[in-house]
């Protein structure tokens, strides 16, 4: 009798185990079918990316789309009788490329004597020019609905360079309007 007793102990453990492995296959079957579905997306809103830097300690925003890349200087050449905003040139690969100092454009003349070698190369078709600037901070996402018209606090720097500005007060940019201005090539 103790080895049938024996023998159905063995038949339970055997079947428990079954089970248990039946059960364990299951739950991790359930568990990967649940992970295998596709994960929603957070809905992106409209936006852009832009290239932050900084002028004066203040923060702006130039849309990547006109930003060809960012560049150290090295050498610059005066050029005479140009506007204030107009540094002089550098050759950049063999191309002619304006230097713009957007402190003085933007009206930012805090302490006028360049300090940084920062320059964010902008670009319109085969037009290009180099935008010295205090820091580039780096590349943000700025949602369309962060952006406000710009406010009466932006009085010193001409509106027609402004496209907004966030609730962080960054200030974007208008690369259209910036790269358009024909006093910004020099002809010489």
């Amino acid at each position: 009798m103790t080895d049938e007793h024996g023998k159905e102990t063995v038949q339970q453990e055997i079947l428990k185990r079954k089970l248990d492995e039946y059960l364990r296959r299951g739950i991790l079957r359930r568990r990967a079918v649940q992970l295998a579905r596709p994960l929603e997306k957070p809905a992106i809103p409209p936006g852009k990316q832009y290239v932050l830097f900084e002028i004066a300690k203040q923060r702006f925003a130039f849309d990547i789309r006109y930003t060809d890349e960012v560049f150290q200087l090295k050498s610059i050449l005066p050029v005479p009788e140009t506007p204030p905003y107009i540094v002089g040139i550098i050759s950049l690969r063999g191309a002619l490329t304006t230097v713009i100092d957007l402190r003085h454009l933007f009206n930012l003349q805090e302490n006028s004597v360049l300090g940084s070698d920062k320059a964010i190369i902008a670009k319109r078709g085969d037009f290009q020019i180099a935008l010295i600037t205090d820091d580039v901070l780096g590349l943000e996402f700025i949602a369309d609905d962060d952006i406000q018209p710009a406010s009466i606090i932006l009085s010193n720097i001409p509106r027609q360079y402004v496209a907004g500005i966030t609730s962080d007060a960054t200030i974007i940019i208008n690369g259209e309007s910036l790269l358009s201005i024909d006093a910004l090539e020099v002809n010489q």
